[in-house]
C-alpha cells in the first residue's frame, strides 16, 4: 500500500458549461484523440485479415477523416496522430515482450476505463503488435511522454522522481505532482531498466 501514496490519479477533463459552444484546445485534443482511436478501430474491423492496413496507414486515414469533417485542424490531427502512434507503440511493445494482456500495462482496474476506449485501444494494440516489433528500436526515443501532451489510459512515471500518475481516460499530461518534472515513461519501462 505504500506504493499507492506515491501514485496520483489524474482527474478527467471537466467541461465548463460556458464553453460548450467553443471547446478548449485541451478538450478538442482529448475528443480528437478518442474519435481518431475509434476511427482506427473501425478501419481494422472492416479490413480483411489478409489485407489489414498498417498502423500508420490507419492513423493517416483517421487524421484525414477528422480534418474532412472539420473536427480538427491539420495541425491538431497531426499532433493527435503522433500521440496515438506513441501510445499504441508502447502498448504493442508491452504485448510483444510479455505474456500478459494490457491489464498490467494500464496498472489499474480495467473496469474503470470506458468500455469503448478499452476495446478500441486493446484491439488496435494487439493487431499492430507484430508490425511494431519490427520498428520498436526506432521508436524507443518516441516513448517519452511530456507535460502538455495528450495520452490514452495508463500509468506514467516521472523520470526525475519516480512519482506515478494514472490516467483512466484520455487526458493532457500535467507536470509531476511530486517534483514538477515534465518527462515521463510508462512504468513497465522504468522497472525493466532498473533491473
Amino acid at each position: 500500500m505504500a506504493e499507492d501514496k506515491d501514485k496520483t490519479e489524474v482527474p478527467p477533463v471537466e467541461q465548463d458549461n460556458k464553453q460548450q459552444e467553443e471547446p478548449s484546445s485541451e478538450e478538442r485534443l482529448v475528443t480528437g484523440y478518442n474519435e481518431m482511436m475509434e476511427q482506427i478501430k473501425k478501419i481494422f474491423e472492416k479490413a480483411e485479415a489478409s489485407a489489414r492496413p498498417k498502423i500508420m496507414q490507419a492513423i493517416e486515414t483517421a487524421k484525414q477523416h477528422a480534418i474532412e469533417l472539420n473536427k480538427l485542424t491539420k495541425e491538431e490531427a497531426h499532433k493527435i496522430g503522433e500521440y496515438i502512434r506513441r501510445d499504441i507503440s508502447d502498448a504493442a511493445e508491452y504485448l510483444a515482450e510479455s505474456e500478459d494482456d494490457l491489464t498490467n500495462w494500464f496498472q489499474f482496474d480495467i473496469q474503470l476505463i470506458e468500455n469503448w476506449l478499452w476495446e478500441a485501444f486493446s484491439s488496435v494494440a494487439d493487431k499492430t503488435r507484430l508490425e511494431l516489433m519490427a520498428i520498436s528500436e526506432r521508436l524507443e526515443h518516441d516513448s517519452k511522454y511530456h507535460t502538455g501532451e495528450i495520452t490514452g489510459p495508463g500509468t506514467l512515471e516521472c523520470t526525475a522522481c519516480g512519482k506515478q500518475m494514472s490516467f483512466k481516460k484520455t487526458g493532457r499530461i500535467p507536470p509531476c505532482g511530486g517534483c514538477r518534472g515534465t518527462e515521463f515513461e510508462r512504468t513497465r519501462k522504468r522497472r525493466a531498466k532498473k533491473s
